[in-house]
């Protein structure tokens, strides 16, 4: 399911769309203008509110980084959110983790880190506007590392997917959705709070959880002895 499909089944169980009304084709439509983007903010927040749970996993995936002799800083993927798994690089057999303490242990540790050379043993984060690491020593030499990391898996555009494996789990995510945007449209004073004494809400959330698992819960209670 996308986005902006996921929007029209906010606004459809809602009443905001009924009948033979026509589905929200853009997000520039005029046509219940002020509903749709309190639906796209319904959503946004909702998937927000599971990601920041742990609910959600971020979406895996690989990124590279090769590197040029004398350069010790380079940036990490656009939408990198975190590493997945022990946080390293790898080339070949080799591995390169990261500087106990990071970079203000580094500069205790070794006064003149920046000025040496070689093949990277260690890296850090850098501080910057974006992601960055740097590498030491710095890189004499040209190689491609490669990183796991956690994509950011937020919506944006009509056609972005929404973080699920199927449609089940899709419509249990509109479902808690759609109590989030009822109580956004009626102007209901801290929000969070009215949804987690929210019956159909809290339904709904358990109902994604359930789904996602991935497995049978148990169907029986304590220890079994056999």
């Amino acid at each position: 399911m996308n986005f902006l499909s996921a929007v029209n089944r906010v606004l459809r169980s809602n009443n905001i769309i009924r009948g033979d009304d026509d589905d929200i084709v853009t997000f520039n439509d005029v046509q219940h203008n002020a509903t749709l983007n309190l639906a796209i903010i319904a959503i946004q927040d909702e998937l927000n509110d599971l990601v920041s749970d742990r609910l959600v996993d971020y979406e895996f995936t690989t990124g590279t980084i090769t590197t040029s002799v004398s350069a010790s800083t380079y940036s990490l993927a656009p939408d990198f959110v975190q590493f997945f798994g022990i946080p390293k690089f790898t080339t070949g057999s080799r591995f390169i983790v990261e500087y106990p303490g990071g970079l203000k242990a580094l500069e205790i540790d070794v006064i003149n880190y920046d000025q040496q050379t070689g093949s990277p043993n260690w890296w850090y984060f850098k501080h910057a506007v974006t992601k960055q690491v740097a590498f030491w020593p710095t890189p004499n030499i040209s190689e491609v590392l490669s990183y796991n990391y956690e994509k950011d898996v937020s919506v944006d555009d009509s056609t972005d997917s929404l973080p699920f494996h199927n449609e089940m789990e899709a419509q249990a995510f509109c479902a808690a959705a759609g109590r989030r945007f009822k109580f956004l449209f009626e102007d209901a004073q801290n929000v969070d709070a009215v949804l987690s004494n929210d019956a159909s809400y809290q339904s709904a959330k358990s109902r994604i959880i359930r789904l996602m698992k991935g497995r049978n819960p148990y169907s029986t209670y304590g220890y079994s002895y056999r």
